[in-house]
């Protein structure tokens, strides 16, 4: 029997939403999938049929905006690139700046070692389902509030800790509440606290090698290794200087498509987005003159928010969906699923090691009565 084909597999990826409370992230939520609507072929958006009004109280993507009370879903099927894929955005309850903020980061944490969990229980079945989803967290947008001109205390535990467990990638939101100055101030400062102050491993960030170092492999072949993957990886080099000194060693022209595509990334970050202003009845985007599908009016002028003009959210969607999305689900698979492993096994192994040797002592025990 000859193979089946593999052109029509759907490709699972999966992005989180996390933030404060009051930052936008719904209402990001509602212009991406929104985006991606205007996107689709004419006659699949006219024969798609319409969520029923049992759906729409379930999902807080429809209907007018309301506060998101606890972790939801919602997927949509695209098609890019040629390829097949279902994107699930998992939405969440906003961060408070107070004493609930270690509970409310445990519960993301959880949420996506429960992913992680799913993934172990599948590989260690004698028989796999052909058929399981992917369903582990790929990325993780954190937004950030644009009247805060640098990361509180609050973010920084929270970038830190998520930076541990997911491909995280900080992103401005409602930016159409800055100016261009105050944009062009604001973005520098919050690089300068992840990469340079904090240190903070968010995605794409280079990283310090001194662990690396203090290994103390010296062989020749480590060595010209270590070189190839320093010069060929925008990601893995020291974290020295500032973010812009580090990205203008590079000569762009002659870089490998890879490393062009981390350094484009980098020179973007931290990503600035405007949602769409919805109707008051219906949550749909307002009505536009101009051609605006997707837009805020603010009376003196109308804004397409899908525009570079005002804001970076086409070029964000870009590259999750587009030019980093396959990036972003090997690095979640080898980079944070084997750490995660890795750690549950070495539990699981201590902990039978230990019942072991309670049984011995217990056993001791009784030959002494």
């Amino acid at each position: 029997m000859a193979p089946r084909s593999r052109r029509n597999a759907v490709s699972h990826f999966n992005v989180m939403v996390v933030g404060s409370a009051g930052v936008g992230k719904t209402s990001f939520v509602k212009t991406l999938l929104a985006a991606l609507k205007t996107e689709m072929p004419k006659e699949k958006r006219d024969s798609a049929v319409g969520p029923s009004e049992s759906d729409i109280r379930k999902d807080p993507t429809h209907g007018p905006l309301s506060k998101t009370l606890a972790p939801y879903t919602v997927s949509s099927s695209i098609e890019v690139d040629g390829d097949k894929v279902m994107l699930t955005v998992i939405d969440t309850p906003g961060f408070y700046d107070d004493f609930r903020v270690d509970k409310q980061l445990h519960d993301i944490l959880g949420y996506i070692e429960h992913q992680f969990d799913l993934t172990l229980a599948e590989e260690n079945k004698v028989k796999r389902n052909p058929k399981a989803s992917d369903t582990q967290v790929h990325a993780c947008l954190y937004l950030l509030d644009p009247r805060k001109p640098a990361l509180g205390e609050y973010d920084i535990r929270i970038l830190t800790q998520l930076s541990k467990r997911v491909n995280v990638i900080p992103v401005v939101s409602k930016a159409d509440n800055l100016t261009a100055a105050q944009r062009r101030r604001l973005k520098p400062s919050i690089i300068h606290d992840i990469y340079t102050k904090h240190k903070i491993p968010l995605y794409g960030m280079p990283e310090d090698e001194d662990e690396d170092e203090d290994e103390g492999d010296n062989s020749d072949d480590t060595k010209d290794k270590n070189e190839d993957d320093n010069n060929n990886n925008a990601t893995t080099s020291a974290a020295t200087g500032s973010l812009e000194e580090f990205l203008d060693q590079f000569d762009y022209e002659k870089e490998d498509e890879e490393t062009q595509t981390f350094i484009d990334y980098l020179r973007m970050v931290p990503f600035t987005t405007i949602a769409y202003e919805d109707d008051p009845d219906t949550g749909e985007p307002l009505a536009m003159k101009n051609g605006i599908k997707i837009g805020r009016d603010y009376g003196w002028v109308q804004i397409d928010c899908l525009s570079d003009k005002y804001s970076d959210f086409a070029a964000l969607k870009t590259m999750l969906l587009s030019s980093h999305r396959r990036i972003l689900q090997s690095e979640t698979i080898e980079r944070y699923y084997e750490q995660y492993r890795t750690e549950r096994l070495l539990v699981r192994r201590a902990t039978k090691l230990k019942s072991m040797d309670v049984g011995k002592k217990l056993l001791a025990d009784l030959n002494q009565l």
